[in-house]
Order: structure tokens, then C-alpha cells, then sequence
């Protein structure tokens, strides 16, 4: 299993037929259901796409059992079928509005501002730059949740100085100490409220 992927939980949902999605133009890759006002797209392995019925009806009710992860990267749930069937229409109010757990999801990294300390960017106000971050994160409480870092060279050194905000890797060049508090604002200013 890739590293970016969270453990396999197993799901059973019940949901209605909402179409197919085909790989190479013949095989069926993913089964498209809608459950709860939502529409889920459940990969079919192989073997399972195989004894799929192609003249299921969209709206026909099925069942299906298998595993879901979460792609942390891309924030995407994945459903894989390990088994499926027809049901007839079950009762609209015994069904649940969360029938998949879904799993949160959580911020990459912690939030992090990387300053360049190499000579042509700290000649260049990027000593002040830092201070005023320092002082402006104090003063706002969030000194213990955005970092600074201190980094080299960031190959930028005739738009010194330089700095990225993490974990959005947004660079910004010839950063000046007046500028800080609306950095501070554009990219915390509501994260932490």
C-alpha cells in the first residue's frame, strides 16, 4: 500500500445503480452509486467486473462490501469492492445518511514560514524580515503554531530576500519588514480562529 494511503476499513453500503465507468472501452473499472444525495464511484477488481451484469437498470439497488482508504495526498476516499449483490428497494428511512465513515482529513504539515538566511538575502533585510515575524507571531498568539525556519539558499538570491509560507509553498521574494503582518493575515489569519 503507497505511504500517502491511511490503513483499509472495511465499508458495506447499500445505494442505487448509477451507472458504470469502463477502462480500455470494454472492462468495467468503476460501479457509480448514489447514496445519500451523493454519488460514490466503488473500483470493481478484475474478478468482480467480470460477473457484473451490464443491463442493470440505473436506480436498481445494490449492496456492496469491501475496503476504504483515504489518499491523504490528493484528500480522495477510495472504495474497492470485495463483493456485490441486487437487493430489492429497502425501506427509504432505515437507511443512514452515513453509510461510509469518512475518514477527516488531516493538514499535511504544520504550518511553517522558511526564511532564507544565506548572506545575499540577510544583507538584504532578511535578518529584519525575520524579526518582525518572530514579534508579529508573539503578538498574535501563534509563536507555538507557526514555526520559522531558518533555511539555505533558495536559488532566488537576486529577489532576496526570500521566504516560502508551509505547507501552501507559496515563495515570496524581496519580502520587506512592512509586509509581514498582511503575510501574516493572508495565510493565518483565519486558520487558527
Amino acid at each position: 500500500m503507497p505511504k500517502s494511503l491511511d490503513q483499509l476499513i472495511d465499508f458495506q453500503i447499500v445505494g442505487q445503480f448509477n451507472g458504470v465507468i469502463l477502462k480500455d472501452g470494454y472492462r468495467i473499472k468503476y460501479v457509480k452509486m448514489a447514496i445519500a444525495a451523493q454519488e460514490y464511484w466503488v473500483k470493481l477488481p478484475k474478478e468482480l467486473s467480470q460477473s457484473f451484469n451490464p443491463n442493470l437498470v440505473v436506480g436498481s439497488w445494490l449492496e456492496i462490501i469491501g475496503t476504504q482508504s483515504l489518499d491523504r495526498k490528493k484528500g480522495i476516499l477510495k472504495l474497492e469492492a470485495s463483493s456485490f449483490h441486487n437487493i430489492d428497494a429497502p425501506n427509504i428511512s432505515n437507511i443512514s445518511d452515513t453509510v461510509i465513515a469518512k475518514p477527516e482529513i488531516k493538514q499535511k504539515k504544520p504550518a511553517c514560514i522558511l526564511i532564507c538566511q544565506k548572506s545575499d538575502c540577510w544583507q538584504h533585510g532578511g535578518k529584519e524580515v525575520y524579526q518582525h515575524l518572530e514579534q508579529a507571531l508573539r503578538d498574535r498568539g501563534l509563536s507555538d503554531r507557526v514555526q520559522i525556519q531558518k533555511t539555505g539558499c533558495q536559488k532566488q538570491c537576486s529577489h532576496a530576500p526570500n521566504l516560502v509560507i508551509m505547507p501552501e509553498k507559496q515563495k515570496h521574494r524581496h519580502v520587506k519588514p512592512s509586509q509581514v503582518d498582511g503575510l501574516l493575515n493572508q495565510y493565518f489569519g483565519d486558520r487558527f480562529n
